[in-house]
């Protein structure tokens, strides 16, 4: 999971984990690489799951699944290099299906293609946005990856999701809690 320090990225996949582990009854893994300035800068989350105790190293560099949630990284960073032939990519970008492609990195669209991966694309600042959220766009990533991901049955992931925000976000104010229960709702 690509971000950039600030938008909720790391803090989201620290509750995937929990969740995946708690919930689902695997093993999970994660590794977080950020600046120590973190605010801005590129992060890294490396998550593994599975039906048994994991002992691989932290980095991931064979991924099934790999999101972005800055379209700005295509860019600069090869956010694909890790993904499996048909991996799920999730991109946050304000271009919908139908025109997304014309704006990615040629690189992008020949790993895409070469890759066979499956492409997602959300407009998550929009939905954050939305929501009341400014850019903090970690619970609507959040949602599609338990979507997309089949980690857990729909149903039982979104009430995953909306119990770790309260207990997360609990102390901050309902409104706080609501707002982010609404992106969850938004993003599906």
């Amino acid at each position: 999971f690509w971000g950039l320090g600030s938008d909720g990225t790391v803090g989201a996949n620290k509750q995937a984990i929990k969740i995946i582990g708690e919930e689902a009854g695997r093993c999970a893994q994660g590794f977080f690489v950020y600046d120590s300035k973190k605010s801005g800068s590129v992060t890294t989350s490396h998550l593994r799951f599975g039906p048994r105790p994991i002992g691989a190293p932290y980095l991931v560099d064979r991924a099934t699944f790999v999101a972005c949630s800055q379209f700005s990284l295509l860019e600069r960073l090869d956010v694909l290099a890790a993904a499996e032939p048909g991996a799920t990519f999730l991109l946050n970008c304000p271009y919908g299906p139908e025109e997304v492609w014309e704006h990615l990195p040629r690189e992008v669209q020949e790993e895409i293609l070469t890759k066979t991966l499956r492409v997602f694309v959300i407009d998550a600042e929009r939905v954050a946005r939305e929501a009341g959220m400014g850019g903090r766009v970690n619970t609507v990533m959040q949602t599609c990856f338990f979507a997309l991901a089949g980690v857990l049955p729909p149903d039982q992931a979104i009430a995953a999701i909306k119990r770790a925000i309260e207990k997360a976000y609990g102390r901050r104010g309902e409104a706080v809690v609501r707002r982010n229960h609404a992106a969850v709702d938004a993003a599906l």
